[in-house]
């Protein structure tokens, strides 16, 4: 489970300012990527907490890798192995209207990207910390349903 320090106050970034929570846990926990710690740490620790219930952030790490989205596409699934495409109709749509009342679509129609990288396990692992949920295989995602969904398609782009 996140300890006390790395539980942060479970609202987007983009209404309360992340900056010193993201300061002092980079310097307490040297081994968990930036966007980690304000995707699952600061946002949604709770939701973390009771999915992988044996996390220790002091024997773990998480650290960020580059993919291509059409190895997302056949490698990475969400809940009872749910292929992530649920979202792209709901983005498509944004994009042709060119407005969102959601920040991250914003963001995306705008720079061709997402603002932050998915959070994603390796479903072995998932098992091992005590998961609650059917995991998808052989990877699962743990967080960016609406984003990495969203552009699944793009097979050369990378993230």
């Amino acid at each position: 489970m996140l300890p006390p320090s790395l539980q942060g106050p479970e609202k987007s970034i983009r209404f309360a300012s992340p900056d010193a929570f993201l300061s002092q846990s980079m310097q307490a926990f040297p081994n968990l990527d930036p966007d980690f710690i304000l995707q699952i740490c600061f946002e949604h620790p709770t939701h973390f907490d009771n999915l992988l219930p044996g996390f220790d952030p002091t024997q773990h790490c998480a650290v960020r890798r580059e993919q291509s989205f059409g190895w997302v596409y056949e490698n990475v699934r969400y809940n009872w192995g749910e292929q992530l495409d649920f979202w792209y109709e709901k983005f498509d749509s944004y994009r042709v209207a060119g407005v969102s009342s959601c920040e991250v679509f914003n963001h995306m129609i705008k720079h061709g990207m997402w603002p932050f990288p998915p959070v994603v396990i390796e479903s072995t692992f998932a098992e091992s910390l005590g998961i609650t949920v059917e995991a998808g295989r052989p990877y699962h995602l743990i967080e960016g349903t609406h984003y990495a969904s969203s552009l699944i398609c793009a097979k050369d782009a990378r993230i």
